[in-house]
């Protein structure tokens, strides 16, 4: 596994994207954990999420996404966000975050591009370092 040392150069900002505010706050313990230390943005819906896409050059390194959120599911978007160019982007490996374990959702959220992994809430620190495994791995290809 990667160290904490290596976590804090590759993970410098992580966007979080959950319309539950308990799960924010257990997924920023379990971050802190973990020992990250660098900037940590949250939105509780997605439409605040594409907004901040569309207009902020602060790219994340990750970004978790919810699939179940009101008006706008997680799949819904991150179709906009590959739609419109958004994801991939070359810097940001997307995160699947779900209390769902069905496989057809599973299944769904890594046919995206910009998907590296699936994670089952709620976020574990063993779970947060295998998806900065992932997005290490994903950014050398």
């Amino acid at each position: 596994m990667i160290s904490l040392e290596a976590t804090a150069t590759v993970v410098q900002h992580i966007l979080l994207v959950d319309d539950e505010d308990d799960c924010n706050f257990v997924t920023k313990l379990i971050l802190k954990k973990a020992g990250f230390t660098g900037k940590l943005t949250c939105f509780t819906s997605a439409t605040e999420a594409l907004v901040y896409m569309r207009n902020d050059g602060d790219k994340p390194d990750l970004m978790f996404v919810d699939i179940n959120m009101p008006a706008v599911d997680g799949f819904q978007f991150l179709t906009t966000c590959e739609e419109e160019g958004l994801l991939p982007n070359g810097c940001t490996s997307v995160v699947m975050f779900s209390s769902s374990n069905r496989q057809v959702d599973l299944d769904r959220a890594l046919a995206f591009r910009s998907v590296v992994g699936y994670v089952e809430k709620a976020l574990s620190v063993e779970s947060f370092e295998r998806v900065v495994n992932d997005h290490i791995r994903s950014r050398s290809n």
